[in-house]
């Protein structure tokens, strides 16, 4: 009985490592670095380990119990199969096809595949044991290797670059289409000819003691550059770089590659002319040219920049520029360097003051680029123009003109005073409508000369009043038409006697045209909208304003209310629409008031 228990336990234990075994065996077989299927004589999947399919993207589950040609490629798919019956049917086979087949996802897996056949006790197959190895990248590789070798067989034909192969002697071995191009001969013709054969006569002694002395292990150039001779009988310019070849450690010839570069060369030679060129217009320019970099230091000047100095080149190069300005004008030429290296947009053109050695300072005017140079390091370019003179002429005429100016102003006060003289019951009232049209243009933002104009036409507008008798412009009583029509004369005679003095703004036609209507009711010539000046539009309101405003011979004064009622009855009727809106601000918002 205990002999039959100790057996019992011995079995239990073989049991149990047989099953740690079986577990431990499929684990390896589903994370085996190879997949690996099972397949029925049908080719289902009876089995599949996980590295399988991991490889193709599915579940197990997802697999087992599908046909296998449904994971392959569908081009590839009849021959598959066929293959398979063949196996089954023992036919030998050549080797094994590399088999395409589609991951879940439609990408493809190339693979190399190893089949065993599983047959019964009655020698019947009952599966086929399939192990793949996943050579997607091989593949790729051997695709990429075609694909190189036939594009650089194609690259050495094609090439931009000429390739010569030679004997000892100098002999062409072989050389590609471009050599054969560069020099006016077909491929074949080359392989006739030698080295000596295409070398200019200048040139052929030392090329050809390059070639041998190179073969001889001497040191001699690799890159260099000759003159070569065409089929034509032509001159050209060459680059070569060559290297021996050896068979072993036995020197047999060499391998050159060859340039044309003869527009190179002209190019370089019309390059060394421009230089020459720009170099004396740059040398003999009336303005001073200067280069710096980034730190402000002087590194070219031209003899022009020496004189406005007063130094010599030798007192300038190496400087920093900054030395030969005033205190002011360092400032200003480091705030706009700093704000220029900010981004910000700057004028290309300002001045400033430059200090000679002898200590007097002259003022230029500075126009700069900043640029690059081959090793990408920024400079400046400058040209400095002496302003000196011209800013002592543009001063000197600013003086003269608020001379003339001033004069130009006492001559028209002195204009008015005669009108107002004539006509003391409307005293100042020249005066006043030039203040406030002057005070209406501003409001309009109009440009100095414009408001300056506005200001000198209405001091005199009612200049031409004085060709009206007295007792007409002081009568108490309504005006009859007689009368009326030399009052409406004015604005033509004040023309007339102001059209040919040359003023600096057209004076006499803002007096012709301040009794126009926007509408055109206006005279004398009935102008309206914008035939009328602007100025003479402006005038307009601020004569009607200040005339309903003030006592008059034939009436107590309106006041400001009513006027200002006036305007905006007849906005953009009788008067500018924009005009009225800014003489209505002046009035209500900005409180303005006649003095």
């Amino acid at each position: 009985m205990k002999r039959l228990q100790r057996e019992s336990k011995k079995i239990k234990k073989a049991r149990e490592r047989f099953r740690h075994m079986a577990a431990y065996f499929k684990k390896l077989w589903e994370n085996a670095p190879f997949a690996y299927h099972v397949l029925n004589t049908e080719g289902i999947i009876t089995n599949v380990n996980k590295t399988e399919a991991r490889m193709l993207g599915y579940k197990k589950e997802e697999m087992v119990g599908k046909s296998i040609f449904d994971f392959i490629l569908p081009e590839q798919r009849l021959e598959a199969q066929k293959r398979f019956r063949q196996k089954l049917a023992g036919k030998g086979l050549p080797r094994e096809k590399d088999i395409i087949y589609l991951k879940k996802d439609g990408s493809k897996v190339y693979v190399a595949t190893n089949d065993r056949i599983e047959r019964d006790k009655q020698g019947k197959i009952i599966a086929v044991h399939t192990t793949m190895v996943d050579i997607t990248d091989y593949k790729q590789m051997e695709v990429d290797l075609k694909a190189s070798e036939e594009r650089y067989k194609d690259l050495v034909e094609k090439a931009g670059t000429a390739i010569l192969i030679d004997d000892k002697e100098g002999n062409f071995k072989y050389v590609n289409k471009r050599y054969a191009e560069i020099f006016g001969y077909t491929v074949e013709e080359m392989k006739r000819l030698s080295i000596s054969s295409v070398v200019h006569p200048d040139d052929v002694k030392r090329v050809m003691s390059y070639h041998k002395g190179r073969l001889q292990g001497k040191k001699v150039p690799s890159k260099y550059e000759f003159k070569g001779i065409k089929k034509d009988g032509s001159t050209i310019y060459l680059e070569v770089d060559a290297a021996v070849l050896k068979e072993g450690k036995i020197p047999v010839g060499t391998r050159s590659y060859l340039w044309d570069i003869t527009e190179r060369k002209k190019t370089e030679a019309a390059l060394r002319e421009s230089e020459e060129k720009f170099r004396s217009i740059v040398e003999y320019s009336h303005e001073g040219i200067l280069m710096v970099d980034d730190n402000y230091k002087l590194i070219y000047c031209n003899d022009e920049l020496c004189r406005m100095l007063g130094r010599s080149r030798d007192e300038i190069i190496g400087q920093d520029f900054r030395k030969f300005l005033d205190e002011e004008s360092r400032a200003l030429v480091a705030d706009r360097y700093l704000r220029r290296q900010a981004g910000e947009g700057m004028p290309p053109r300002y001045e400033f003051n430059i200090v000679k050695k002898d200590g007097t300072k002259r003022r230029v005017e500075i126009s700069s680029d900043v640029i690059k140079d081959a090793a990408g390091k920024m400079k400046t370019v400058a040209q400095l123009l002496d302003i000196t003179e011209r800013k002592r002429a543009e001063e000197a005429n600013h003086e003269m003109m608020k001379n003339l100016r001033k004069a130009l102003n006492g001559t028209i006060n002195v204009i008015a005073s005669v009108v107002e003289a004539r006509d003391p019951f409307t005293s100042g009232h020249q005066r006043r409508v030039a203040d406030l049209a002057r005070t209406i243009a501003t409001e309009m933002k109009l440009p100095p000369d414009s408001i300056e104009a506005i200001r000198s036409a209405a001091i005199i507008h009612d200049l031409g009043k004085i060709h009206v008798p007295a007792d007409i412009l002081n009568k108490p009583g309504k005006l009859n038409e007689m009368e009326f029509n030399f009052i409406k004369a004015h604005p033509q005679v004040g023309y007339e006697i102001l059209k040919d003095i040359e003023f600096p703004w057209p004076v006499a036609k803002i007096v012709y045209q301040h009794h126009e209507r926007w509408n055109g009711s206006g005279y004398p010539q009935g102008l309206s909208n914008d035939e009328i000046l602007l100025e003479a539009r402006i005038l307009a309101v601020a004569d009607v304003v200040e005339a309903m405003a003030s006592h008059r011979p034939y009436r107590p004064p309106l006041g400001i209310e009513k006027a200002l009622e006036e305007l905006s009855q007849n906005r953009g009727r009788l008067y500018d629409p924009r005009v009225v809106d800014a003489c209505l601000r002046v009035f209500k918002e900005k409180k303005y008031t006649f003095k």
